[in-house]
């Protein structure tokens, strides 16, 4: 894809050598591996469950795994960085994620305006 940043750059090719196999190519999990795996691969296409999940859940999920799926954690495989260019990867090319929540500070937790 014309235009990616380099860690775009570097998150597609960590993709497609690293979550290509489950999630296919394209994203969509619909690939020969996808199809034997249950759950199924999530679509990383689908606005449904996409547009409503933030960068670092995302992270979260690809560096700890989901329990009950086939997806593995990998944390101990790809860097804090890495897992951050995937993820920058996934929210160009397949699908923007979600903002992240709003936390409250500590500075200040009664939100009032001193």
């Amino acid at each position: 894809m014309a235009g990616l940043t380099a860690s775009e750059q570097r998150g597609e090719a960590l993709y497609q050598a690293n979550c290509a196999f489950c999630h296919a190519a394209d994203g969509t999990g619909r690939n020969w591996i996808g199809s034997f795996l249950e759950p199924h691969p999530r679509d990383l296409t689908q606005p449904e469950f996409m547009g409503g999940m933030p960068p670092g859940r995302l992270k979260q999920v690809i560096r700890e795994g989901l329990p009950g799926t086939s997806m593995p954690a990998w944390g101990g495989v790809l860097s804090a960085d890495q897992i951050n260019d995937v993820t920058e990867y996934i929210a160009r090319v397949f699908h923007p994620l979600a903002p992240e929540p709003n936390l409250p500070t500590t500075s200040n937790p009664t939100g009032q305006t001193p």
